[in-house]
């Protein structure tokens, strides 16, 4: 068969960095093609050169054997190309069928038509096995149900070929089956598509074909009966790894974060964590189990319901995220987008936020001093940019996650609080951070990390505390991990009550 789709010779760049370099590849219908690279790889400029959303200095695109260019998203949607991006794109505010048609609402006699409107929803919903209301405010969705809504909007324009860009980022470990299902339904139905994704084991289900690039550039293809996690790892990094965590037991310190009777809203149970110096806990449990909410309330972006956090054995109060900074915690947080960044500062400006829980930041700036730092911790973590003064909006999103990293290193703190620290950032980049994160540990850090990989909490923690519908369900120490165990506490509570 003729490919649907065929790029060959793509360049790009800005300025003088080089996103791209001479990349090649093509897609037939109903074919599911996995690209898959480290950070910076490319591959997010490549989906959104395919889209319309960004064009390439040079090379050509061929649609059904025609050479085409994609002028703007309009021109590729019209084509038949629709793109999920990481980021929800979605308007809270407005209704699905609203945003399902926004920008091209059916008209008749100048105003838009809603009937018309609904019935594209339907339509369009029906398609991805969806039964959600066209009404639906889109704001009382939850995450896997507004991804639907995305796909949906791709399919309501007829989508040919539809790229997803880490679609599972922000989605439970049920429900990113269920959208994996749903994918390759749409292939099975003659969709083309692209998935662009970090989590290997997901690659190694729904691909048929894997590209992966390599700063910019093709670094090699597998088909579907090579697709072992090795093979993955090595075309990814150019290198094997055999031990993605690489744990190593340490000796443990005194107790150093202390919750008693601590309930982080009214809906939590109370509970009692302590977590000792040098140790790693990780906080395991389903979407919705009120983890992410205690570790916000522990940095003091949400004030606590009642209870005490006492550090080295000293109550202290935390009603704000700068008295968390002060008191020595730091917090990698969820969204990244929102809460992790400000798009518009350089890596360096981004990097010495952390320097206003010192005092003096707005009057005793050092420019030369946080250049310094920030090449530091560029360096350290291995962050693809141009230099300290790139706008962080500018980078992928696995690179923004280690300047958000960074940032949090840079205040020195005593307790770092990781809220899904790994999403969006790829194998290679991982096991350095995993490294960065026990060499914290062995020098008296205390750290407690939220992660929906499982595999993640198991890898790299001391002891796992989980949790179910607000409350502690269990504990596990090292020599007591599964994750039957783990999932067993998990459901606990719900298995209960069902």
């Amino acid at each position: 068969m003729a490919p649907l789709l065929e790029v060959s010779e793509i360049n790009k760049s800005y300025d003088t960095h080089q996103v791209l370099e001479g990349v090649s590849f093509s897609i037939q219908a109903g074919e599911i093609v996995s690209i898959i690279g480290e950070n910076g790889a490319g591959k997010s400029t490549l989906a959104k050169i395919i889209a319309g959303i960004t064009p390439p200095n040079s090379g050509t695109i061929r649609w059904d054997g025609e050479p085409i260019t994609f002028n703007d998203p309009a021109t590729a949607i019209n084509a038949g190309i629709g793109i999920v991006h990481q980021e929800i794109s979605l308007v809270d505010s407005l209704s699905i069928a609203e945003n399902i048609s926004l920008g091209r609402e059916p008209r008749r006699w100048g105003l838009i038509d809603r009937h018309a409107m609904n019935t594209r929803a339907t339509k369009a919903l029906t398609s991805v096995g969806s039964d959600l209301a066209p009404s639906r405010i889109v704001g009382s969705l939850t995450s896997a149900q507004k991804q639907l809504v995305e796909i949906a909007r791709a399919m309501a324009f007829d989508a040919r070929l539809i790229i997803f860009d880490e679609p599972t980022s922000s989605l439970s470990e049920h429900d990113g089956e269920v959208l994996l299902e749903r994918i390759r339904s749409l292939a099975s139905q003659g969709v083309a598509i692209i998935y662009v994704s970090h989590r290997l084991a997901e690659v190694q289900s729904i691909s048929d074909r894997v590209v992966a690039l390599r700063d910019g550039r093709n670094s090699g293809e597998a088909a579907r009966a090579d697709l072992d996690r090795s093979t993955l790892i090595s075309l990814i990094v150019g290198r094997q790894i055999k031990d993605l965590y690489g744990y190593t037991q340490r000796p443990l310190g005194e107790p150093r974060l202390v919750l008693e009777n601590y309930q982080a809203t009214p809906w939590h149970t109370p509970l009692h964590l302590t977590v000792r110096s040098g140790e790693i806990v990780g906080i395991a449990g389903l979407i919705g189990s009120g983890r992410s909410e205690l570790l916000e309330s522990i940095a003091g972006i949400t004030p606590p319901a009642a209870g005490t956090i006492s550090i080295d054995g000293s109550i202290i109060s935390v009603q704000t995220p700068y008295q968390s900074l002060q008191a020595g915690m730091a917090l990698v947080p969820e969204n990244r987008k929102e809460q992790g960044i400000v798009s518009s500062f350089s890596i360096s400006d981004s990097i010495a936020l952390s320097r206003a829980a010192r005092g003096n930041y707005f009057t005793h700036r050092s420019r030369d001093a946080e250049r310094r730092e920030a090449l530091e911790r560029i360096n350290s973590l291995g962050v693809k940019c141009s230099g300290p003064e790139q706008a962080i909006g500018t980078l992928s999103g696995g690179n923004q996650q280690k300047v958000v990293f960074g940032r949090c290193l840079a205040s020195s703190p005593s307790i770092l609080l990781l809220d899904e620290p790994t999403r969006g950032v790829d194998v290679g980049a991982r096991r350095e951070l995993y490294q960065i994160l026990f060499s914290l540990a062995a020098k008296g850090l205390s750290i407690v990390v939220v992660s929906s990989e499982l595999e993640e909490i198991l890898g790299i923690s001391d002891r796992v505390v989980v949790m179910c519908e607000g409350e502690v369900s269990g504990e596990l120490a090292r020599s007591e991990f599964s994750e039957h165990a783990v999932m067993s506490l998990a459901a606990h509570q719900i298995s209960e009550a069902a």
